[in-house]
């Protein structure tokens, strides 16, 4: 997205979020109401100097009216796009879920774990969390010096810059998504 339509976007939504009319935000900026309807339509690219009277009467950095992300609201992965990792002998299939934004600063993967498989990852970067949601079977999970049993649908928030593992303890395939988050 080019950054006028960004700082447009911005405003409008940080405006809204704070109940405020146009007329009230120029009111309380000392930017006229014309100008603010043109940058709020991406048709006038606003100065230094306006951006800081806006963003103090919306009471928000400056920065904040400037953030330009490039989230994609809709994005589709097909599982057959995607290549798994087998783990311990081919007993754990490890598959890409969404890849790694740098917006979002998230990643997701399903695990399966065939009779007797174990998964002990390498710990992960400092900061890292991981969710990690048993979708079918029931495994064991060791970190910390403690040991959890998950069943089906049971989740759990662990700190992944730790050593972990998760064991099947059942006779069948357990099925777990796992959600990385990196903190800033």
């Amino acid at each position: 997205m080019e950054l006028n339509r960004a700082v447009a976007d911005n405003i409008k939504r940080i405006r809204k979020s704070k109940k405020l009319s146009m007329e009230r935000l120029a009111e309380q900026s000392g930017v006229s109401r014309s100008m603010l309807g043109q940058i709020e339509r991406g048709e006038a690219n606003p100065s230094v100097a306006i951006l800081g009277k806006l963003a103090a009467a919306l009471k928000v950095p400056a920065q904040v009216l400037m953030e330009n992300d490039d989230f994609e609201a809709l994005t589709l992965y097909r599982e057959v796009d995607t290549k798994p990792q087998q783990l311990d002998a081919g007993k754990v299939v490890l598959r890409p879920n969404f890849f790694y934004d740098d917006v979002t600063r998230l990643e997701s993967f399903f695990l399966d774990l065939y009779i007797s498989a174990h998964y002990a990852p390498e710990p992960s970067v400092p900061g890292c969390v991981c969710y990690a949601t048993v979708l079918s079977g029931s495994v064991s999970l060791q970190t910390e010096g403690k040991t959890f049993r998950l069943i089906e649908r049971d989740a759990l928030r662990l700190a992944a810059d730790l050593p972990y593992q998760f064991e099947n303890m059942t006779n069948s395939t357990a099925r777990l998504l796992l959600v990385y988050q990196y903190l800033k």
